[in-house]
């Protein structure tokens, strides 16, 4: 009995750090070509941060990042099934793939910080956390862009809530519900042309009713 209780005390500190709660976490990805040379999202554990993205020959901007409850619960969820970066030197793949743009990951712990960086990986848990924050990149470019139709280009606001409704479809963006507050935007706006606004709103009423 005594060895037991030896053996869980010296391991004790272990389990706790495998269970520690990160305090940020960075992901950012390379592009290979494209218009942006580096996209980040710099996150919380409550779901808030920033993201930062660069274009090619731009200095990097930034912008607030807030996700909602749903997206919360997948930002904790996706993490938390890597065991906060366990084993993060064998996340790249032996396989040969093409250059799909390197991500670097950084999970900030009370205790320390851990980092990763890979091009493409066959453990699920990765891939999943690596699809779930392209979604989240692939979101924010699209609002971003939708609401510089908005100031710029009113006309072609409806190709780009096609375009959205598109991504959303088909599994690329990270957080659907957070995608409401930038609808409702568009809805109330009188300058918009009115089927768009209904567009708009069809698509918020879908959102809201899927899981």
């Amino acid at each position: 009995m005594k060895t037991v209780s030896i053996l869980f005390l010296i391991a004790l500190p272990f389990l706790q750090q495998s269970k520690e709660a990160f305090t940020r976490f960075i992901y950012c990805r390379e592009s290979p070509g494209g218009v942006y040379e580096k996209q980040c999202v710099d996150l919380k554990p409550d779901g808030t941060g920033q993201s930062r993205f660069k274009r090619r020959g731009s200095d990097e901007a930034a912008s607030p990042l807030t996700l909602s409850p749903a997206g919360r619960e997948k930002l904790l969820s996706t993490i938390a099934a890597t065991r906060n970066l366990e084993g993060r030197e064998k996340y790249e793949t032996t396989r040969r793939v093409a250059n799909l743009g390197r991500k670097h990951l950084t999970l900030e712990l009370p205790s320390e910080t851990r980092v990763a960086e890979f091009n493409y990986s066959d453990l699920k848990e990765v891939d999943a956390l690596a699809r779930f924050f392209d979604g989240l990149i692939n979101q924010i470019t699209l609002v971003q862009d939708l609401e510089s139709a908005v100031r710029y280009e009113r006309l072609s606001v409806p190709d780009r809530l096609d375009q959205l409704e598109e991504q959303i479809k088909i599994g690329r963006i990270g957080d659907p519900h957070g995608l409401v507050p930038a609808l409702d935007k568009l809805i109330l706006d009188e300058r918009i042309l009115e089927y768009a606004r209904q567009h708009a709103q069809q698509m918020k009423n879908q959102i809201l009713v899927s899981k």
